[in-house]
């Protein structure tokens, strides 16, 4: 019940705002829209005139959302972007006009608007008839004369259309508000399959390059040292009889190999899953990281709990990469790492203050590629502000539930 009487009170404060947006918006964008069309062939003034109308309507558009999501508490997420103009420079600029200009979700905002006024006017009619019935029915019995059972009748029914109407036409808005100005059904569905598809090509891309990097790794690192340890145990065993104090020395070398041999296979072992990254988290692992970066790094994580193993295998080796590419690339003489948590996850942002340059292939070649399959396997995002001159800042969006 009491859920009912908040959504009718909210729906109330819609409707009367209704009453008063929708005339202002249908009103604007109405009077705009056909003065742009028809003054196109005046040396392209209805063009730019266009443009405003497709602007302010974005922005009607989005102040519509907001207020359905604030007195209604649903979520509307906006449609994602038409047609894009396949021409670039001003030809683009103009095509995109258009472009906007008759494509379904500016109409379908206009529709909105359209159909906010009747229902907001019809609130504002209902009202006013209420009030006067009720007004009437209070002036009689103020001057003690009963009221007439034809003149309460009227007053409680006008009363009772008035709620009846209030809480049909929210449910009704709200609708609407959904259908017209928020992503259809069909289109979610496309995006979702889109990020989807590019989630699964990223997994891909990155499953392969992380192979190549073990085989790259086993075969011109680990392979040749074991080689070396076996040639040489092999002079030291013919040297045994004949010449035991070369044999030593022999043998002390491939021991040496050996060890050597063992720290690079567990160098291999870490850069699969580091031990230390799911023994003590994320800021451990990090940090250990930023030791033995050549630029001197602060790390700063601070999330309320761990997030999933996935989300933070996939932070700590874009993290890693990034600062493999400071190092190589940057010389920059800081650097900082931060992981936070956002309303849709945690963000990752690598800053340092070198020469910049890393998106146009100073360290923007294999290493950021990668870094963008893992990030994209993971479902995030990831974005390289990277300007000639520096500094370079690397922010890594990630989808996780605490």
């Amino acid at each position: 019940m009491q859920r009912r009487l908040l959504f009718l009170w909210s729906s109330a404060a819609d409707l009367a705002i209704d009453g008063i947006l929708g005339v202002v918006w249908f009103t604007v964008l109405v009077s705009l829209l056909p003065t742009g069309i028809g003054l196109i062939p005046v040396f392209g003034v209805g063009i730019l005139l266009l443009w405003v109308v497709v602007r302010l309507a974005e922005g009607i558009r989005f102040v519509e959302r907001r207020r359905a999501e604030a007195l209604y508490g649903v979520v509307i997420t906006a449609p994602h972007e038409g047609r894009r103009s396949a021409n670039s420079g001003f030809a683009g600029w103009l095509g995109q006009v258009l472009l906007d200009t008759f494509s379904p979700t500016l109409w379908k905002g206009l529709l909105h608007n359209l159909l906010s006024l009747v229902l907001g006017t019809v609130f504002w009619v209902l009202l006013q008839t209420a009030f006067e019935l009720l007004v009437g029915v209070q002036r009689g019995a103020a001057a003690l004369i009963p009221p007439g059972l034809l003149t309460v009748l009227a007053g409680v029914l006008g009363l009772a259309v008035l709620v009846a109407y209030t809480y049909g036409a929210g449910l009704l808005d709200r609708e609407l508000s959904r259908m017209l100005l928020g992503a259809s059904r069909t289109a979610a569905l496309e995006e979702r399959v889109d990020v989807l598809q590019g989630a699964r090509q990223g997994a891909v891309d990155a499953a392969a390059t992380e192979r190549q990097r073990i085989e790259r790794d086993l075969h011109d690192g680990v392979q040749p040292r074991l080689v070396s340890v076996a040639m040489t145990l092999g002079m030291a065993r013919a040297k045994l009889d004949t010449d035991p104090e070369g044999a030593r020395t022999l043998l002390d070398e491939a021991h040496r190999e050996t060890k050597e041999s063992i720290t690079d296979l567990r160098h291999l072992a870490r850069g699969i899953h580091p031990a230390v990254l799911a023994d003590r988290g994320l800021d451990a692992a990090l940090s250990a990281v930023a030791e033995h970066c050549t630029v001197p790094t602060t790390v700063r994580v601070d999330l309320p709990t761990r997030p999933s193993k996935e989300t933070e295998a996939m932070l700590y080796f874009a993290v890693s990469e990034a600062l493999t590419n400071v190092s190589k690339h940057s010389r920059a003489s800081g650097c900082s790492v931060s992981v936070t948590q956002t309303e849709a996850g945690v963000r990752a942002v690598v800053f340092d203050n070198g020469v910049g340059g890393a998106a146009a292939g100073h360290g923007g070649g294999v290493g950021l590629s990668g870094m963008a399959d893992r990030v994209r396997a993971a479902g995030g995002t990831l974005t390289v502000e990277s300007p000639t001159g520096g500094p370079t800042i690397l922010t890594v969006e990630a989808p996780c539930a605490f």
